[in-house]
């Protein structure tokens, strides 16, 4: 099969022809419909010392946002999947008995793989290995390209859901990447009243209004407390950190009102300072976001179905292998781009 192959930190993926995967016990052998780029393998692919705590093996496949259709069915799946299924696809392979998989964390297992980043080949290919266990079945109507938003939109619903209640809170999410995108349609879904997002790419920060944002700041030329104070006449109860820089957590905890909630869902790579006294005075709460459960997969993947949540507005681009390395790495330097997905049938 075709694959995008890493090859070393710096160096442009590969296309080139590798064996195909083949489905072990409780797993599922995907054609790839569609596979997102995300933050998550820019970084990975850039960091020579491992931006997970390894660095990246040559040779490995990234890509973990991915839907298909099953061509491979394997031990202990066939009573529930059948070739030919089309499936939002659960990248993370986990031992399913430990505390963590029962309780429906199995990003938190002890031996999880997640595909393309630790111990598992991923979807930037023509075929990939899903879980049989966790993946979705799909309506044979929902395009393969809304279906591979479901894992970053699992993401989002989670970091959500840890930042409840939003019920009429005021929001202010910082980065307005895909995933800040996508937790503003999360967060107005939970019943926000104002949910403001922000970005130094005012272009970026302007796309959050198609998903139901109240309101957009670029912060390369407004400052973000005066424009959410502007908009909503308080400060925000609760702040999303999704930009991942190394000083935006303190700017979340600056801009956040007395006794506010504080999610991060990008966490800096570098070490990142803490205002504690600024912390202590207003009691804030700070909580750490991780992956997601499979109850939020399983509702993102719902939320797309029923059309709850439009996730068209945060795909920008689509491409084939022809030209995925060269786009692949425009997406880490600074850019407009949204969600952008490689379409392995192109």
């Amino acid at each position: 099969m075709l694959a995008a192959v890493f090859e070393a930190a710096g160096r442009s993926l590969l296309i080139d022809r590798v064996p195909d995967p083949h489905a072990g016990f409780g797993e599922l052998v995907v054609r790839v419909g569609a596979c997102g780029i995300c933050g998550s393998d820019l970084h990975a692919a850039s960091d020579p010392d491992g931006a997970f705590g390894r660095p990246l093996l040559a040779g490995t496949i990234l890509g973990h946002e991915f839907a298909g259709e099953i061509v491979e069915v394997g031990p202990g799946a066939a009573g529930r999947w059948r070739i030919g299924d089309r499936i939002a696809a659960f990248p993370i392979f986990s031992c399913g008995g430990c505390l963590a998989c029962l309780s429906g964390r199995p990003a938190n297992c002890r031996v999880a793989r997640f595909a393309g980043l630790s111990g598992e080949q991923g979807a930037y290919a023509e075929y990939a290995r899903a879980s049989a266990l966790h993946s979705i079945p799909l309506a044979s109507s929902l395009p393969y390209r809304a279906a591979a938003v479901a894992e970053p939109l699992a993401v989002c619903l989670h970091a959500a859901q840890l930042a409840m209640p939003l019920r009429d809170a005021d929001v202010l999410i910082l980065g307005a990447g895909p995933i800040g995108l996508l937790l503003v349609a999360c967060c107005r879904q939970m019943g926000a009243r104002h949910v403001v997002i922000a970005d130094v790419v005012g272009e970026r920060a302007g796309r959050g209004l198609a998903l139901g944002a109240t309101g957009a700041v670029d912060t390369s030329s407004q400052d973000a407390r005066e424009v959410f104070r502007s908009l909503t006449s308080c400060r925000p109860t609760v702040v999303f950190d999704a930009a991942g820089g190394s000083s935006t957590l303190a700017s979340a905890m600056e801009l956040a009102a007395q006794g506010g909630r504080i999610v991060v869902v990008a966490p800096a790579r570098s070490m990142s300072p803490m205002p504690t006294m600024t912390g202590f005075h207003k009691e804030l709460s700070v909580t750490f976001a991780k992956a997601y459960t499979t109850g939020a997969f399983r509702e993102a993947c719902r939320l797309i179905e029923s059309g709850e949540i439009d996730v068209a507005p945060v795909v920008t681009a689509t491409t084939g292998f022809d030209r995925f390395p060269e786009i692949f790495a425009s997406l880490g330097r600074p850019n407009t781009s949204g969600k952008v997905l490689l379409d392995p049938l192109n």
